[in-house]
């Protein structure tokens, strides 16, 4: 068995089932797709993004983990499907240290460093070039098996591993995510992320009156899956087979219990999910954005 068949069954032996590899290179295609992209909420400069050196000095691969997040039955709530189960940031990296100690001692001399989308590395590219997924009109990876509904997590490693080939595919010309996108971010011709609903609820600046428009238009009051909700690849989609998807979920906040909270105890009692990280303040303030439309509407 050669280190990548190896570096595979350790990753499916721990639930991890989509598990590729990438090669450092100097990647001019993203480089220019940074660049037309422009600056994007809560992301590095473009160089940051592209400098492997920074997160571990003489990385020469990336071995790239997908872990979905659908559950097994569909629930009602106002969070965001990914913010329900313990943070994926948390999550993923314990999954990526227990990969890491199973794969040492076959490479004794190599250095490892587990990254999620905190590090300043484009994670779905490296995903994508990793072979685990194309990318649809929704800007999201999606995966044949577990549609776009996973987050990415990856080692870089200093051995060099056999790169996988980038998967050709289409998601098809449905348009469905396009039609369903609140702050209309998604366009044919490139994503404009400063309307996007997702960031807006994590917008820490006040918001303006079309910003607030478009918060009302679902009754998230985190994050948004409207994209991701129509798609025909995650209705499709196999639930994870991870074990913390399920355990521990929190579907939905309401105002009375944020108002009952002080702000120390809502991060004592929800610190370990993603939808805490802007705070108590933030998901109030949504609250009574979304609450003050249904009580204008039933006047």
């Amino acid at each position: 068995m050669t280190l990548a068949d190896s570096i595979r069954r350790a990753a499916a032996d721990l639930g991890l089932d989509a598990c590729g590899f990438c090669a450092r290179t100097d990647d001019q295609a993203l480089a220019g797709r940074l660049e037309e992209a422009g600056p994007v909420p809560f992301a590095p400069p473009a160089a940051e993004r592209l400098s492997w050196d920074a997160v571990l000095p003489g990385a020469a691969s990336a071995i790239v983990c997908l872990f979905p997040y659908k559950p097994a039955e569909e629930e009602e709530g106002n969070i965001a499907l990914y913010a329900r189960p313990e943070d994926y940031h948390r999550v993923n990296r314990r999954y990526l240290l227990r990969l890491e100690e199973r794969i040492a001692p076959l490479c004794p001399d190599a250095r490892f460093a587990a990254i999620t989308d905190t590090s300043p590395l484009a994670d779905r590219w490296l995903a994508w070039r990793a072979g685990l997924g194309f990318f649809g009109t929704n800007r999201c990876l999606i995966h044949p098996k577990y549609g776009s509904l996973f987050t990415i997590g990856a080692l870089l490693t200093t051995v060099e591993l056999p790169p996988d080939a980038p998967m050709k595919g289409s998601c098809g010309n449905c348009g469905r995510c396009i039609e369903a996108c609140p702050g209309h971010a998604l366009r044919e011709d490139r994503f404009h992320p400063w309307t996007c609903r997702s960031y807006l609820t994590q917008k820490k600046e006040p918001l303006t009156e079309e910003e607030e428009a478009i918060l009302r238009r679902t009754a998230l009051l985190f994050g948004c899956d409207e994209c991701q909700r129509v798609c025909p690849w995650n209705r499709r989609a196999d639930p994870s087979p991870l074990p913390e998807t399920a355990a521990h979920r929190v579907a939905s906040l309401s105002a009375e219990e944020l108002d009952a909270l002080s702000v120390r105890a809502f991060e004592r009692k929800y610190k370990a999910y993603a939808f805490a990280w802007r705070g108590k303040k933030i998901l109030a303030r949504n609250l009574f954005i979304l609450e003050k439309d249904s009580d204008q509407s039933g006047q």
